[in-house]
């Protein structure tokens, strides 16, 4: 009959229709496993920081965006050191975190922190620059030329932390013509090329563009469970 016949040509397209639902849903929890997975990871990697870390704070009161670098050498091992770069835009701050003495690092110690008895015993130091390469001023560790050597800085019990003010050297202030290329920089750098200005102002903001570009690049951004920037 002519219902028989729908019925075995139906047939096919069920089970066609049965297997892409099939596939599908497999698909999507395959894609939510995955999630699941990544999240316990990065859960895991927080939760190894341990409660009995040390902390050192960075202010910076430049009033332009800084670029601040730590450098780990091992005292007997020459070939071994390791550096970490943080962006801390102006007025902005960051939270310099080591680890503290809880074991089970070492499978993951190259993406943890650094371990602050390890980081005193040995030499460990910051550096900071201004994301404007054309920046002439230099800028003070509390006051202080750096680099700065964290075994110069009064050493911290468990979960203490210290604060260390970044300023300019010269002047307490950016100057206004820092500022206002800044600005101009950041409302419009595509329009740098179009402004009525002198050639020379127009190479100095496209430099200043340039680097700001490979900041934003270079970002980091903060950690979706712990808040925190992972170093």
């Amino acid at each position: 009959s002519v219902d028989s016949v729908d019925s075995v040509d139906s047939a096919p397209n069920q089970t066609s229709l049965v297997w892409a639902v099939t596939q599908a849903r497999m698909a999507e929890h395959s894609n939510l496993t995955e999630n699941e997975e990544e999240d316990e990871e990065e859960a895991y990697l927080c939760k190894l920081f341990g409660e009995d870390g040390r902390f050192v704070e960075f202010v910076n009161l430049t009033g332009r965006p800084v670029r601040l670098t730590s450098r780990l050498q091992m005292d007997n091992f020459s070939n071994m050191a390791w550096s970490t770069t943080i962006i801390i835009p102006e007025g902005g701050r960051h939270v310099w975190r080591f680890l503290g003495d809880s074991p089970n690092h070492s499978p993951y110690i190259s993406m943890l922190p650094d371990p602050y008895t390890l980081a005193r015993r040995n030499s460990y130091r910051w550096k900071v620059e201004y994301i404007d390469t054309q920046e002439e001023d230099t800028i003070t560790f509390d006051n202080m030329e750096g680099p700065m050597r964290l075994e110069t800085m009064q050493e911290l019990l468990p979960g203490e932390k210290s604060q260390v003010m970044l300023r300019r050297k010269t002047c307490a202030v950016a100057p206004l013509h820092k500022l206002a290329k800044d600005a101009i920089v950041k409302v419009s750098p595509e329009h740098i090329c179009w402004l009525e200005i002198p050639r020379t102002l127009q190479e100095q903001l496209s430099a200043l563009s340039r680097d700001y570009q490979e900041m934003e690049r270079s970002r980091v951004e903060p950690c979706g469970r712990c808040k925190e920037i992972h170093q």
